[in-house]
């Protein structure tokens, strides 16, 4: 394991964890396989299909310049011993299940984030275990001698700068920020290590010298709202430790009834192809949301308000409980076309996943169904989240999106 970075919390702080399970679906791969161990491996979709790109990888291809989102053909030219196995999402799902199992054992204070993420609140667990890293060494060798994989954990005293700290000693590692260090220890770094800076946001930072963690931190309120806007009064919030943002008791949440988002249009619209492109956008948050909830839709809606200020609603019901971005924009699709929904021009469209079930059940009751080209969708949506997590929406866009740039809707929800 990493060097433990150690730090003392001050009274009355909160101690949270934030668990990062490493190299997940390559690492979950290496343990039915251990062979793969020891050659540079990756999770690939089909590479005789369009989705042959690298999903996930091991230590050994990272090395060898292997990064996610790569084609197939592009990670063989960097790493020609490169060994690709398909991915296997019921296994990983699994190993999910049975990580949170482990860290259930000292709080019951534990968020998921995604599918190989998750928070700990174990503030009252500490008499119990030992300090937050003394706890954060427990589930780390727990997770290795139980399950053959590693975690890299953060630990601090609030969520945003625990998951900043968990990306710092990977792999296998612990980094601790705590109230009396964190600004020795994070306020130095990139700000583009912060959750949520991507491109255009990095891009706005640097045009005012804002390079580092702490040039954020000391900006003024009124520079970083008008660079940033609303989003921005969080992050600076987060950097300076006044994020208070709770973890959620393990399966506390309320289930949703339905995800959805709409769009107010710049103009009114009656181009079928400029609205897809709009659904395709709306279909990857949803897409997104939907796997932070660990739920399947079982049906899609639409929503077109005309410039009468009329509104229609249109539902298909799913062949099979599916998130797939994909899935849920040929439906979006089908509705607009079938119902000639664009006969009088649209001032505001939306989409919602509906009749939603939890993951477990809505998997199980799949069978008809091309479970292979599911389970790799699953993986590139899941991959694609944690991309837009970290360097912000804009990382990756659809063509369609690119198409709309120059025309963005107002976002209403």
């Amino acid at each position: 394991m990493n060097k433990c970075s150690k730090g003392e919390a001050t009274m009355g702080d909160r101690v949270i964890l934030h668990c990062d399970l490493d190299n997940f679906f390559a690492s979950v791969e290496c343990t039915f396989r251990p062979e793969l161990r020891d050659v540079p491996m990756a999770v690939c979709g089909s590479e005789s299909e369009r989705h042959g790109i690298v999903l996930a990888k091991n230590q050994l291809a990272k090395k060898a310049g292997v990064k996610t989102a790569q084609t197939v053909w592009q990670a063989r030219s960097l790493c020609p011993g490169l060994v690709c196995v398909p991915p296997h999402m019921e296994k990983y799902r699994e190993f999910s299940v049975l990580a949170r199992q482990i860290y259930l054992r000292y709080t019951d204070l534990v968020e998921p984030f995604s599918i190989d993420e998750c928070w700990l609140d174990v503030t009252g667990s500490t008499l119990l275990f030992g300090s937050g890293e003394e706890i954060a060494q427990k589930i780390s060798a727990d997770m290795q001698n139980e399950l053959g994989i590693t975690v890299s954990v953060g630990v601090s005293f609030c969520k945003f700068l625990s998951k900043l700290s968990s990306d710092i000693n990977k792999p296998n590692g612990i980094f601790s920020a705590n109230r009396g260090d964190y600004k020795e220890k994070l306020y130095p770094r990139p700000v583009t290590e912060l959750m949520g800076v991507g491109g255009s946001t990095r891009d706005k930072l640097f045009s005012v010298g804002i390079f580092t963690i702490g040039d954020l931190a000391a900006a003024s309120d009124e520079l970083i709202k008008r660079l940033l806007g609303k989003p921005g009064d969080y992050l600076l919030k987060a950097v300076r430790g006044l994020d208070r943002e709770p973890v959620r008791r393990y399966g506390d949440k309320p289930a949703p009834k339905s995800i959805g988002r709409s769009v107010t249009l710049p103009e009114d619209v009656s181009d079928a192809l400029r609205v897809r492109g709009i659904f395709a956008e709306l279909a990857d948050d949803i897409s997104s949301k939907l796997r932070r909830e660990e739920m399947l839709a079982g049906a899609v809606q639409i929503q077109i308000k005309d410039n009468t200020f009329k509104t229609s609603q249109y539902q298909k019901k799913l062949t099979n409980p599916t998130r797939i971005a994909d899935s849920l924009l040929a439906a979006a699709t089908e509705l607009l076309l079938a119902n000639d929904a664009l006969r009088v021009p649209a001032r505001l469209v939306g989409m919602t996943a509906c009749d939603l079930t939890d993951e477990n059940e809505g998997f199980q009751l799949s069978f008809d169904f091309d479970r292979a080209h599911a389970e790799t969708m699953e993986q590139l949506g899941s991959r694609v989240d944690g991309l837009r997590d970290k360097y912000g929406k804009q990382i990756i866009r659809r063509a369609s999106q690119l198409n709309n740039a120059h025309n963005e809707p107002k976002d209403k929800k």
